[in-house]
């Protein structure tokens, strides 16, 4: 009489198929907060890097230019044409930029998709840019000028500012990271993003955890939380008669929400 030899399985019973299944959910719930964290401090170290080349650069252009500052856009809309005209030599995103080494804007017209590159000054890692080619007819920035600066005149005109008539340099802001069309506002009182070159607290984005940067005209950058800046009706924090911890016009007495 023959012996059949006995074979033992080796197959995984469904308990043991859900308990490996579930620590991979729990490795995996652990992890993608790890690496957003990582990408995140990465993105705000790029944005601190980029808005300090970008003071250095100003205090280069004052220097130059008897204490004037850039123009804070060109004449009519800042189209990919529009920047690249030497009239528009001036205006901050072109005259910056080239004192840093690097491109303006203007020279990105005839290749407006490499605008949204890390070889630009103004590109932002945390920025969330078009990626269609209508949204490609013009460039958006997610870096703008502090617009409270040149204020218009009676005659409908914004002439040119000087250094010296900023009087608290430390607490003014120059420039500020400024949401780009898409981008969800860091409070719902603010206006829609449309990514202009020039902007104010009411256009801040938060970028990194509910943060964002402002560069200040001594040169020196700081993250801020847009509740600092604005208050819960969508208003400019101020108040007549004191300096506030942030000035976004030329003085503290002027209102910056007119």
């Amino acid at each position: 009489m023959k012996l059949r030899a006995s074979r033992s399985t080796s197959a995984f019973t469904l308990m043991e198929i859900l308990v490996v299944i579930a620590i991979i959910l729990v490795l995996a719930a652990i992890a993608v907060p790890v690496m957003n964290a990582v990408r995140t401090k990465a993105n705000m170290q790029v944005a601190m890097r980029n808005m300090n080349s970008l003071g250095t650069a100003l205090a280069a252009y004052t220097n130059s230019n008897d204490g004037t500052l850039p123009y804070e856009d060109a004449k009519g809309v800042d189209t990919w044409q529009v920047a690249a005209d030497p009239e528009s030599a001036k205006a901050w995103y072109n005259a910056l930029p080239k004192l840093a080494g690097l491109k303006s804007v203007g020279d990105y017209a005839t290749s407006p998709r490499d605008y949204y590159s890390k070889e630009n000054l103004l590109w932002l890692p945390g920025a969330v840019y078009p990626t269609d080619g209508k949204q490609l007819a013009q460039p958006l920035f997610a870096i703008a000028m502090n617009t409270k600066i040149q204020r218009m005149g009676e005659d409908n005109v914004k002439e040119p500012v000087k250094l010296n008539q900023i009087t608290h340099l430390s607490k003014t802001v120059a420039f500020l990271e400024q949401g780009i069309k898409g981008e969800t506002q860091a409070m719902k009182v603010q206006p829609a993003y449309d990514g202009s070159c020039k902007g104010s607290a009411k256009s801040f984005v938060a970028r990194y955890g509910g943060k964002g940067v402002l560069l200040f005209f001594d040169g020196h950058a700081e993250y801020y939380e847009t509740k600092d800046l604005l208050t819960e009706t969508g208003k400019i924090i101020w108040t007549a008669g004191e300096i506030p911890a942030v000035i976004w016009c030329r003085t503290p007495e002027e209102p910056p929400n007119k």
